[in-house]
């Protein structure tokens, strides 16, 4: 495992959600129920005091949660409190009272409280619609709406289909930034490419995963990617790591940036750059950049990440760790003769290898 970011915080926080619903699940069960009594429903996760205290009239429950009772609770008219971890209703039939100064952009009252009480708590809110009989999550800062079956199955073989294009333009685009790397020709336009197609790669990856999650137990239609791919689309993230300045940047500010870029952003070559630390004007930085080395150095088999820390620490650049001699490198921690050995003759075998691959047409994606 390379053990580096692969999604941003708020990616996270969403997925780690749609878990909870994801159909086979307890809660996920309870709420099919409500969506085929059609009787609508609005359901609160957590019963911390905070939330206890922003709630009224209704009444204390306080039993085992079965689906079952959730549908039966859902009939009348209030929100169900459950327990944090989703093991007891705790109260039925009641009130939420958000702060009036809390904004909600929906329309119908069980939507608005939900959208509104999420914001506030910062816990999720579950409203089902008793008139579209649809699924909506609401977080702190999200919002979210599940999908019919048909149409998860559709989107989702659409998204595959995506990606496999998606990860050639990825190989081509790697591979040249490969190649500027071993032959110290790398410009700052490389780094945002190579970081614009990766990153393209990577949330279409991450689309397919949330289909895979809001079909549960029924995704197991869907075509797996293979273990080999999921780990060059985490490699690829590596460009970050290699590439973002220190003295502008730390490594965690790097990466929460451009994994939160909106798409118009992605596609603009000047955020990429001030992302990573640099000018937003990249065209007038004309100096090559050297990598450190974590990228490459990850490729080469049986070399933990922690050993990579190591020698890039200990090298700083790419171009320092190739030029090195085998007792320099076997003098640093967790490296040994073997490993420098072998770390040697792999980057000859990388620069001795690669050739310069043909530019690519632009535009490479259409970013709509």
């Amino acid at each position: 495992m390379l053990k580096i970011p692969t999604e941003n915080q708020k990616e996270r926080e969403l997925v780690a959600t749609l878990k909870l619903l994801s159909p086979g699940t307890s809660l996920r069960e309870g709420i099919d129920y409500i969506i085929q009594a059609k009787t609508g429903g609005l359901i609160v996760v957590g019963d911390t005091p905070e939330i206890l205290n922003l709630t009224e009239s209704g009444f204390r429950i306080n039993c085992p949660y079965t689906p079952t009772r959730l549908s039966e609770l859902a009939k009348m008219d209030g929100a169900i409190i459950l327990s944090s971890d989703m093991k007891r209703i705790v109260r039925a039939n009641v009130t939420l009272m958000s702060n009036t100064s809390v904004v909600s952009n929906e329309t119908g009252l069980r939507h608005r409280a939900a959208e509104k009480f999420a914001k506030e708590t910062g816990h999720i809110v579950i409203a089902i619609s008793r008139r579209r009989n649809t699924l909506t999550l609401y977080t702190r800062n999200q919002r979210y709406i599940f999908r019919e079956r048909p149409v998860l199955i559709s989107g989702a073989n659409q998204t595959m289909l995506a990606l496999t294009q998606y990860v050639k333009t990825m190989q081509h685009v790697v591979a040249t930034l490969n190649w500027a790397e071993l032959n110290g020709t790398v410009t700052l336009s490389n780094v945002i490419m190579a970081i614009q197609v990766c990153e393209r790669v990577r949330r279409t990856e991450h689309e397919l995963n949330r289909y895979r999650i809001e079909l549960g137990t029924e995704a197991q239609s869907l075509q797996l990617i293979p273990s080999a791919l999921l780990t060059e689309i985490e490699r690829a993230l590596l460009i970050i790591k290699d590439y973002y300045r220190e003295e502008e940047r730390d490594e965690y500010q790097a990466f929460e940036h451009i994994l939160g870029l909106s798409a118009t952003d992605l596609a603009a070559e000047s955020s990429i750059s001030e992302a990573l630390g640099y000018p937003r004007d990249f065209n007038d930085y004309v100096e090559i950049l050297a990598p450190r080395g974590y990228r490459m150095l990850s490729q080469i088999p049986r070399i933990p990440m922690s050993i990579v820390e190591n020698i890039v620490q200990n090298f700083k650049t790419l171009d320092a760790i190739i030029t090195s001699n085998i007792g320099a490198l076997q003098n640093i921690k967790g490296v040994g003769k073997t490993r420098a050995t072998a770390i040697k003759e792999a980057l000859v075998q990388m620069k001795t290898g690669t050739s310069q691959p043909q530019v690519l047409a632009l535009p490479i994606f259409d970013w709509d």
